[in-house]
């Protein structure tokens, strides 16, 4: 080869390295964010093969930025990782590229970036899954629901979407309702992007539950036009919502709190201002109230006036889901609330563990013998038809995924409508490495074949056992992922 050809070679990989350094470049200023880029995701191998040197320059981007800083920006590291990982996926290690992917998580495990790249990576490996086809899928909530916290409001569990409508401490219920943050959530369930929610997380979207579109309209006739128009604001308020403000509980469980909370008197009288002014209002046009997973209805105060409040005079077509540790739930405290008698279309009781040991050690301040009072008595509310359904939620870790098939045992003797197991989530109480210890569910915990033992207990395939986001690691998924 000539020297003239050697210098066009030289100038001709320098303009391909520097084309591919801009795209890298724009690409990590739309990463640094918060919310999933599935059309990144999707167009990834566009970019491979009009980029010959993309994924070079990827990858020595990011041992640049791993060697000269390894405390580099937490966001920008996500988004390196995130890229690498499409390349590997892209070049034919698909379990490279899931295994980086999920270490990722580690250093921040509700990014929705992360998750939904390592939800598209899954996809790739698992083409024939349906689950993995957002597109062609509805997820009501985001239209009927309301989650309301402290000073934010979500249209479905925070955890599984971040993303706030707005603060009913200052707005009113209209305005958070159908705030451009709630219609954006809205859209993206409409384009199929889901790029609000964390889609690993999801038991609806683990499960591959979500309804097509279709069949969502047939489901709800009220959301049909909606559905078809992809329209964003609602007409009418929320039909379900979950009061999530007091985190007022008789217990301190590890994995919830590190210490036992009650609201003083000076919260309790915002809560009542917010009640008054907001609350109340919204719930006469709701089908149903979810008090509460923020702490223990029967302890917190405010709830216990607000359940008292929402008479069957006064809210005729309202129905109570209640969720509670228990502890409170006896004959007497029963009797203090007419208001829920005949009206409670769901009670869940949270357990964590199939025993004395187990549970105490889980459910901090509880005590066995009372449980298994209250859950007798819970059993012959259900069976006289004084509470509809009857759901036990028990959060799996490595200190209680042993006694699953216990808690499905548990389950069926009391004869309750379902049994919830769902992956524990860090809500701000373990550092990274403690949550790693406790997350059994991850493939590097040191216990992970165990726990894989332990899902394929045919107890689990009980009817009344519902997986969730543990789904997936049934003995039959767990050996194709």
């Amino acid at each position: 080869m000539t020297m003239t050809a050697h210098n066009a070679a030289d100038e001709a990989d320098q303009v391909a390295r520097e084309q591919a350094q801009t795209m890298l470049h724009t690409m990590l200023q739309d990463l640094i964010q918060i919310d999933d880029r599935p059309e990144i995701w999707a167009a990834f191998p566009q970019f491979l093969r009009a980029l010959p040197l993309f994924s070079t320059v990827i990858r020595e981007t990011h041992a640049a930025a791993m060697r000269s800083n390894p405390k580099v920006d937490l966001f920008l590291a996500i988004a390196l990782e995130i890229l690498v990982a499409m390349c590997d996926a892209h070049e034919g290690q698909l379990p490279g590229a899931t295994a980086r992917l999920t270490r990722a998580a580690g250093m921040q495990g509700n990014s929705l970036l992360l998750q939904g790249a390592l939800f598209h990576v899954q996809g790739l490996a698992d083409p024939a899954n349906p689950k993995y086809r957002l597109e062609e899928r509805f997820c009501p909530k985001p239209f009927l629901q309301l989650h309301v916290l402290e000073n934010t409001a979500h249209q479905c569990c925070a955890n599984w979407l971040p993303a706030s409508a707005g603060d009913l401490s200052r707005s009113d219920g209209e305005s958070v309702w159908n705030s451009q943050t709630a219609q954006a959530v809205r859209a993206s369930i409409h384009d199929g992007s889901y790029r609000h929610c964390n889609k690993t997380l999801c038991p609806e979207i683990q499960a591959g539950v979500l309804p097509t579109k279709q069949a969502a309209m047939a489901q709800w006739p009220g959301l049909a036009a909606l559905i078809a128009e992809q329209e964003t604001a609602m007409p009418h308020g929320p039909q379900d919502v979950n009061l999530a403000y007091d985190v007022t509980c008789n217990l301190s469980c590890p994995s919830c709190r590190t210490t036992k909370q009650a609201a003083d008197a000076a919260t309790r009288e915002r809560y009542s201002a917010m009640q008054e002014r907001a609350i109340l209002p919204m719930l006469r046009d709701a089908k149903s109230v979810f008090i509460t997973g923020s702490g223990d209805p029967f302890a917190s105060k405010n709830f216990r006036q607000l359940m008292e409040r929402l008479t069957a005079d006064d809210y005729p077509d309202l129905r109570f889901r209640i969720m509670t540790n228990a502890m409170l739930l006896t004959p007497r405290e029963w009797e203090k609330f007419p208001s829920l008698h005949g009206r409670v279309q769901s009670l869940q009781i949270s357990i964590d563990g199939a025993s004395k040991q187990t549970h105490e050690l889980l459910r901090r301040g509880a005590r066995w013998e009372v449980m298994e009072e209250n859950l007798r008595f819970a059993a012959d509310l259900h069976a006289q038809g004084l509470v509809e359904l009857l759901y036990l939620s028990f959060t799996v870790q490595v200190d209680n995924f042993h006694e699953m098939g216990a808690a499905v045992d548990l389950a069926e003797s009391l004869g309750v409508t379902g049994l919830y197991f769902g992956k524990m989530t860090n809500w701000g109480t373990f550092s990274p490495e403690e949550y790693a210890q406790k997350a059994v569910f991850t493939p590097t915990h040191p216990q992970y074949r165990d726990f894989l033992a332990v899902m394929a207990d045919p107890r689990l395939r009980s009817p009344r056992a519902i997986l969730g986001n543990l789904v997936d690691y049934l003995p039959e998924q767990a050996v194709a992922a």
